[in-house]
């Protein structure tokens, strides 16, 4: 399969590079995403020759989005449209990643596809309108709504490597007993991706961690499979610029349905990749570091 990858450098568009080590990948960086080039995007999608184009690109911080928020509308919004323009032309399917805080704030219980959209911040908001885009560009497509990202290893946006190197370096953190969300592996979104693109499914779906947990149940998850010496305790909500909902649950019912939800409970996943974080080269290295 010959793949055109976006957003490489993050921590999904590195496990999907990964996850697609044995095929035929190409990958665009951000130089070549500049969405004043439309032309320039539809002839890099026609001349890789791409059969599906895996769009892992976007602006990520909701915070910067509030006051910048073309930035993310760019990114968010009409990048997504001009690859879905350009799949369209080329006969190639695009896989979309979006986001579970797409539905708001209305909620009390895990949200469903069959629910409707109510984005609170600026960043869901250019979310929406990006999958808006791919949907009205005509290209096949699967639209994957995710958060709670973690994986990779020394990423700034890594959640898991940062809880981390907070808990090595004191006897007790503090984390949000108020937000809830799935705490969701990266390379487990990954694998089941490719798992619906070769059974040809098409549309829009929830791709997350089994389970929910609050951050403090996650934080505090963290730090008891790493066996460092701190504790964690709840505490109040993070004040943030961007109204973020208190609740992005979601469950992956559209995937349930079809009996193709492969993604592991949270717990599972989170304690191999603590597992692997703390045996790797560049935590030892820290460990010898300590005084």
């Amino acid at each position: 399969m010959r793949v055109l990858l976006t957003g490489a450098g993050g921590v999904l568009g590195s496990a999907f590079a990964q996850a697609l080590a044995g095929d035929d990948l190409a990958t665009a960086g951000r130089d070549a995403l500049d969405v004043r080039r439309a032309a320039a995007i539809q002839r890099l999608v026609a001349d890789s020759g791409a059969e599906v184009v895996v769009n892992c690109a976007a602006h990520t911080d909701a915070e910067v989005a509030e006051t910048e928020p073309d930035a993310a509308f760019a990114a968010n919004s009409v990048l997504p449209g001009l690859l879905g323009a350009a799949c369209r032309r080329a006969g190639a399917l695009l896989v979309h990643l979006s986001s579970t805080g797409c539905y708001g704030d209305w909620k009390s219980g895990p949200y469903t596809e069959e629910d409707p959209v109510r984005p609170t911040t600026t960043h869901h908001r250019s979310k929406v309108s990006g999958e808006a885009a791919v949907r009205d560009s005509g290209c096949e497509h699967l639209i994957l709504r995710t958060g709670w990202l973690y994986g990779g290893t020394q990423q700034p946006k890594n959640f898991v490597w940062r809880r981390l190197l907070e808990a090595r370096g004191t006897a007790h953190m503090t984390s949000d007993a108020s937000q809830r969300g799935n705490p969701t592996f990266a390379g487990d979104v990954a694998r089941q991706a490719l798992s619906m693109v070769d059974a040809q499914l098409r549309g829009t779906f929830n791709v997350v961690g089994q389970g929910a947990a609050s951050r403090f149940e996650y934080v505090a998850e963290i730090v008891r499979i790493s066996a460092l010496p701190c504790s964690v305790s709840p505490g109040p909500a993070f004040k943030r610029l961007a109204p973020v909902s208190p609740n992005e649950t979601a469950l992956n019912y559209r995937l349930g349905l079809l009996g193709l939800d492969a993604m592991p409970p949270w717990t599972e996943s989170l304690a191999g990749y603590v597992e692997r974080l703390t045996a790797s080269p560049e935590w030892r290295a820290l460990q010898m570091d300590t005084p």
